[in-house]
C-alpha cells in the first residue's frame, strides 16, 4: 500500500525526480539492511534494522512497506531468510507501483 497523500507531498515540496532518487537510495539501503538480517543480528541491531526500515518506508510514503517492516521479528535462525524474502517480496512490488506512479 502506498500513502499517495504523502507521495503528491514530496513531489510538490522536492519534485518527481529529486523523489525518485531518494526512493532509490531507500531501495538500496534497505536491500543492505535485509541482507544483514538474514545473515543475523544481535537482538538490539535486528531492532534498529526493523526501525529503520519502517521509519524510512513511512517517511517516503510506502506505508504497507512500514506495515510489514513492522511485523518482522525473525530472529531465529531458520526463519531470518524467509523473513527477509517475505520483505523483499513486498519491497519489490511496492516500489514497481512507485516507479510507475512517478513516471
Amino acid at each position: 500500500m502506498i500513502d499517495t497523500e504523502r507521495i503528491a507531498e514530496l513531489q510538490a515540496e522536492i519534485g518527481a525526480e529529486d523523489l525518485s532518487c531518494i526512493v532509490s537510495v531507500y531501495l538500496e539501503e534497505a536491500r543492505a539492511t535485509l541482507a544483514q538480517i538474514a545473515a543475523g543480528l544481535t537482538e538490539e541491531d535486528h531492532a534498529r534494522a526493523i526501525h529503520f526500515l519502517r521509519s524510512g518506508a513511512l517517511n517516503i510514503g510506502l506505508s504497507g512497506v512500514a506495515d510489514v517492516a513492522g511485523k518482522m521479528t525473525c530472529r531465529a535462525a531458520s526463519s531470518r531468510d524467509d523473513c527477509a524474502d517475505r520483505f523483499r517480496d513486498v519491497l519489490d512490488h511496492t516500489m514497481a507501483e512507485v516507479t510507475d506512479s512517478l513516471a
